[in-house]
């Protein structure tokens, strides 16, 4: 009996410690989330953004999972960009507002590439829930503001993509 419990023990630790590793943290970034992969920064995307005169990344990471496989590959991408110094040329009683059209400007654009989106709430602040495919790869995302950032979450895959998106989605936490 001392053997089995003794196994079903050294299972339970180990199932936790798996679990547990999942969670990544950005202390940088500001924010932990739950992913299967091991998110790593995006060195293509900040270049190409660089390339566009845009400055103000604050973390961009990527990572895949299942990548040999189309059928089951997972790839999962968030983006986070600093938005202070927007921030900084208007009243903060124009706050929202701001944010408002930033939103309304992003959804027109998903719009534009005929993307369909909608308007949802996301951590107690207004954002954009939308699916496009990617490189025929069907993808949701979530673009939101929140404390001066604004903040994109995507998943793409052909498998139990609501499901995956859901996870992702729901276990990213600001801090």
């Amino acid at each position: 009996m001392k053997v089995i419990i003794t196994i079903a023990t050294i299972l339970i630790s180990t199932s936790l410690i798996i679990a547990q590793e999942r969670i990544q943290t950005f202390q940088s970034a500001g924010f932990k989330v739950k992913c299967d992969c091991e998110l790593k920064v995006n060195t293509l995307y900040i270049q190409m953004a660089k390339q566009n005169g845009i400055n103000n990344i604050i973390a961009a990471y990527i990572c895949g999972e299942n990548e040999n496989s189309p059928e089951i590959g997972v790839a999962n991408n968030i983006n986070i960009t600093d938005e202070s110094a927007s921030y900084n040329k208007i009243s903060p009683s124009n706050y929202g507002y701001f944010e408002k059209r930033t939103l309304e400007v992003y959804a027109s654009n998903l719009q534009k590439a005929g993307f369909n989106y909608q308007y949802t709430t996301y951590k107690g602040t207004s954002a954009l829930e939308y699916s496009f495919d990617q490189m025929e790869l069907p993808t949701k995302a979530l673009f939101f503001i929140k404390n001066k950032k604004t903040y994109l979450i995507q998943v793409g895959t052909r498998t139990n993509l609501l499901s995956k998106y859901n996870t992702l989605k729901n276990s990213f936490e600001l801090f």
